[in-house]
């Protein structure tokens, strides 16, 4: 056993990452308006979201996933709750004692890379939960076909 801590190589965290970027991982990555996410404050141009995988396509290059968040939007809650996963804090330490909703009304494409180069690894949604969202994902009324079989869900 060495007595000093054991320092991982940028190239070593990267194939890490990597690894871990498959249905059900949780990332968290810093999201747009042009990913459909919508800061929060006056002078915000952005908003760190923690999302978990719900599929990959064919070809590996796009991701598609579900956001995670503090609260269901209470402007669509009649269209949207019934498409809401909600994660327990006792499960999940990375929640902090928070319950949590995964937003199962709608994915969203994410490239791959994107995620290598800027998103941080959390953990993994256990195989339970995993299932729970692939099934609300694929029964939402804004899904289609395509996009369900693109996914693989």
């Amino acid at each position: 056993m060495t007595k000093y801590p054991i320092k991982m190589q940028l190239k070593d965290i990267q194939t890490f990452k990597t690894a871990q970027i498959r249905v059900g991982s949780i990332f968290k990555m810093t999201f747009y308006p042009k990913d459909g996410v919508t800061p929060k404050g006056k002078s915000s141009i952005s908003r760190t979201k923690y999302f978990v995988i719900a599929g990959i396509d064919t070809n590996g290059n796009y991701v598609g996933v579900s956001l995670i968040n503090t609260d269901v939007n209470i402007n669509f809650a009649r269209t949207i709750a019934p498409f809401q996963l909600c994660i327990y804090p006792e499960k999940y330490d990375f929640l902090k004692g928070r319950y949590r909703y995964v937003d199962c009304y709608v994915i969203r494409d994410i490239e791959k890379s994107r995620i290598r180069q800027n998103a941080e690894y959390i953990g993994c949604l256990e195989e339970d939960d995993i299932e729970k969202v692939r099934t609300l994902l694929k029964t939402s009324p804004v899904m289609d076909t395509k996009t369900i079989k693109q996914y693989n869900l």
